[in-house]
């Protein structure tokens, strides 16, 4: 009998198909409040107890390679993931209680409007702007206090 599982990934192989394609699946978890002391073997180590895991990573800062205190933990099934959620949300892991809840993506980034190029849209809900050359009143003359100029009073 064949088993419903793709087999385990071996230290360097690279993951087959099937597996990139389940990294992006349900069971995604999020693990928050992590210790710094926290490893990657050490959180595998914590969630295999539930069932067989493709991935796991502690998110660290990219300029001193401290652990941020959160990471992911990704299980080949959803029920293996669901499991390890219930049984350890709020589990003392290395001296901190460990928050653990399904990972969401990353909502995209607030671009500006226009892009890089200028010359943005405006939806078509917003109400028109203003124009932007309007009255400024009248311009005085810009000659009235220039002695020998032509039509001014000192002039002779």
């Amino acid at each position: 009998m064949r088993s419903a599982l793709p087999p385990l990934r071996t230290q360097g192989a690279l993951p087959s198909l099937y597996q990139a394609a389940r990294a992006f699946s349900d069971a995604k978890l999020f693990v928050g409040g992590l210790s710094f002391r926290t490893t990657e073997d050490g959180l595998r180590e914590c969630f295999a107890a539930h069932g067989d895991i493709s991935d796991v990573r502690i998110i660290t800062d990219r300029e001193t390679g401290r652990s941020r205190g959160f990471g992911f933990v990704t299980f080949y099934n959803d029920s293996d993931a669901e499991a390890a959620m219930s049984k350890l949300q709020g589990y003392n892991l290395d001296g901190r209680a460990i928050r653990v809840d399904r990972a969401s993506a990353r909502p995209p980034p607030p671009r500006a409007p226009g892009g890089g190029f200028g010359g943005g849209f405006t939806a078509l809900n917003e109400p028109p702007e203003e124009p932007v050359d309007q009255d400024w009143g009248s311009i005085p003359s810009l000659n009235a206090d220039i002695p020998g100029a032509p039509n001014t009073p000192n002039s002779s």
